[in-house]
């Protein structure tokens, strides 16, 4: 073994012993055959042949064949002819095949050893050579790395400097030299050079009672790998245990290997736990029995399982879940079962409420007046309602599921349904492209927009349906589906038809009227007139009287407080407006108008409009100032005409008292004269009776007085 391990090492001796003793050879040959000596000079080759063939085979051929020139070459130095003796040919003869013969031993041998030097190498246990005080004469690669793992070699270096303080390594040493060729093997910690503990197993012998034979065996991946398992056991024992679910391992018969704490703290399990037996903790008799069958399932059919459970724990009623998975052997059979035990409660009562939340909510759906569909993202039909039956005329919980939902509307697919557009990335571009200007966004429902369209196909002469779809997201604005209606506007359309006809004819009707038709929008401030605004007041537009606030710019300022005052107890009262008011032209001229008026009122009893008329009176006005003036001066030459009377009757009766007491010619003619004035005076009183009778009548209805009189 020392050769093995050492025979590399001497190269440079071998070299000069060999050289040496060739030149020893060659002198004394040449020595003797100078001095005719032939018989056995020739035979000191043999000497550097079996040498150089021995330690170096391959180049101990050439160095035999070198040594034979030589030989040859003094033979002819020491007789000055060519050699033909046969001796001396047998002899360089018996010279290379000894050469030769030795060249082939050693290579069998250097083979042998180059062999033995890479299993050394080789193998992954350390082989180390010291001689008996601990001097290291060979070291394998793998003890050179365990001990050194920069050095090339340990050999010279003794085998106490890897010892660390404390352990028994000389006592191992000596056990070694003690036991002699029997094995001696004891766990050991050394250290590297860098002062790295390292530990290992060493197995010694004594080899011929020169050398100990260590073998080196590095436990440090062993002892880390022992530590990691042991580490990483109980990270993992640390880990079940903080998980919320029971989780546990039995065999195949339903007995409990091993349980978290979560398993022990819900169900009262404890390792050793036969759920062949009776009730277990939590679960009764039958729940044990349902997992004992569900075990055996796992067991032979080898796949997992799944159980539900249900237990009754402080008068409520716990829901769980048990699944079950067979975990194979190293001989792929199910020896243990491992289980997972989930409290769903919360889960099931949960999908209870949701449960009973749509059952809500297709109540809810169907005691909708509306037709209404619902479809998801991918555009499948969620749910429809019995109004979309009924208007369709057809039965429509064929579509849920499916994506056939279009042909209601569009039975020859023109067009995809607001739904469905609904539910896409870009709505206004599809809404443009598909219905241009037929959709409009819901004046109720913020984000929807709205469709009404004429659809002949539906019903016996078509209808006018009204399409209203909007998105349905969830919490965080994510698009989960669209829901559309739709409404029979057939009736509606009718109506705004009607509605249509009727306002032409009012507005033909208004142009053809004395008076003016007016609408007044409270919310808006926004008047609409009905006839022409334009040409009453001489305006080349009605926008300063479309609205209240530059309509009463036109209001004569003495009647401003009037109409106002009338107005706001309208808006508060509702109580129709009759007034008489002074309205400016545009010539400067005020024209006197009588405004009629009342409140409109929506469903919900709130007055939304005022529709009123207006009739221009100044010409009626104008006509009654005459008259009453006319009246007044006929009143002022009756009272005159009284007056006068008394002045005319007086000094008649004088004039006939004094023609009785003249008498004479004249006094009949004057007589008959005075007679005629009196039967004028006489008319002129009837007339004047009856003017006061008039006069009477005039104040009664022309409000004429005794002081308008006067004026």
């Amino acid at each position: 073994m020392r050769n093995l391990v050492t025979g590399a090492q001497d190269q440079d001796r071998w070299v000069l012993l060999i050289l040496s003793t060739t030149v020893l050879v060659f002198f004394i040959c040449w020595y003797a055959l100078s001095h005719n000596i032939h018989t056995v000079i020739s035979h000191l080759f043999y000497i550097p042949v079996i040498l150089a063939c021995w330690r170096f085979p391959k180049h101990g051929i050439i160095f035999t064949f070198g040594i034979i020139s030589g030989y040859i070459g003094l033979e002819y130095v020491c007789h000055h002819q060519p050699v033909v003796d046969p001796d001396v040919i047998l002899r360089c003869l018996i010279i290379i095949f000894i050469g030769i013969v030795v060249a082939l031993l050693s290579l069998h041998l250097h083979n042998r050893e180059e062999s033995y030097r890479r299993l050394l190498s080789a193998i992954d246990t350390g082989v180390i050579v010291t001689d008996r005080t601990g001097k290291i004469l060979y070291a394998n690669p793998y003890a050179v790395n365990v001990l050194d793992r920069k050095a090339v070699s340990l050999n010279g270096s003794s085998l106490h400097e890897y010892a660390v303080h404390g352990s028994d390594l000389n006592g191992f040493l000596e056990q070694c030299l003690e036991n002699g060729h029997s094995d001696t093997t004891r766990e050991l910690v050394l250290k590297r050079k860098d002062g790295f503990p390292v530990p290992v197993v060493l197995t010694g012998y004594l080899q011929k009672e020169e050398d100990l034979i260590l073998t080196l065996t590095d436990l440090s991946e062993e002892k880390w790998m022992a530590h990691e398992i042991a580490t990483g056991r109980m990270v993992m024992t640390t880990l079940i245990d903080a998980i919320p679910e029971g989780i546990f391992l039995s065999d195949t018969r339903g007995s409990i290997i091993e349980v978290n704490k979560s398993c022990r703290e819900l169900t009262g399990w404890d390792e050793g736990t036969d759920l062949s037996g009776e009730a277990t903790g939590l679960f009764s008799q039958e729940a044990s029995d349902k997992i004992r069958r569900a075990i055996h399932q796992t067991t032979h059919e080898k796949q997992s399982v799944t159980i539900h459970l249900e237990a009754v724990s402080d008068d409520n009623k716990r829901h769980y879940e048990v699944s079950l998975t067979p975990v194979p052997d190293d001989m792929k059979s199910i020896s243990r079962i491992a289980g997972v035990i989930h409290d769903i409660t919360t889960r099931e009562n949960y999908l209870k409420q949701i449960r009973e939340r749509e059952e809500y909510l297709r109540m809810v759906l169907d005691g909708l007046p509306f037709a209404t569909i619902v479809i998801g993202p991918d555009h499948n039909v969620l749910s429809v309602n019995q109004a979309l039956a009924m208007l369709f005329e057809r039965e429509v919980n064929d579509l849920i599921g499916t994506s056939e939902h279009g042909h209601l509307l569009y039975p020859a697919g023109e067009r995809p349904m607001l739904c469905d557009l609904m539910v896409g990335d870009e709505v206004d571009v599809l809404l443009d492209e598909w219905y241009s200007d037929l959709y409009s966004p819901s004046p109720t429902v913020p984000g929807a927009y709205e469709v009404i369209d004429f659809f002949p196909h539906i019903g016996d002469a078509g209808k006018w349906i009204m399409s209203t779809s909007a998105r349905l997201v969830d919490e965080k604005g994510v698009t989960i589906g669209a829901i559309e209606t739709f409404e029979d506007f057939s009736t509606q359309k009718a109506a705004e038809e009607a509605i249509r006809i009727s306002e032409e004819r009012f507005k033909i009707a208004s142009h053809i009227a004395t008076d003016l038709i007016f609408e007044y929008d409270q919310k808006s401030d926004q008047i609409l007139w009905f006839g022409d605004i334009e040409k009453w007041l001489g305006l080349e537009s009605s926008a300063r009287v479309s609205s209240l606030t530059g309509w009463t710019t036109l209001i004569h300022e003495e009647d401003i407080g009037k109409v106002k005052g009338a107005f706001i107890h309208h808006v508060l009262t509702g109580d129709p407006i009759t007034e008489e008011l002074r309205i400016k032209h545009r010539n400067g001229q005020y024209q006197t108008w009588i405004i009629k008026a009342v409140a409109l009122y929506n469903a919900g009893f709130q007055q939304i409009k005022t529709v009123g008329i207006v009739s221009d009176i100044s010409e009626m006005r104008a006509n009654e100032e005459a008259k009453k003036k006319a009246l007044i001066a006929i009143e002022k030459y009756i009272e005159q005409f009284a007056i006068l009377n008394d002045h005319i009757r007086n000094p008649l009766q004088i004039i006939a008292g004094y023609n009785d007491l003249q008498g004479g010619e004249y006094a009949g003619h004057i007589a008959s004269q005075i007679a005629q004035v009196n039967r004028i005076v006489d008319q002129l009183d009837k007339g004047w009776i009856e003017s006061e009778s008039i006069r009477d009548f005039l104040r009664r209805h022309y409000g004429i007085s005794v002081k308008d009189s006067q004026k």
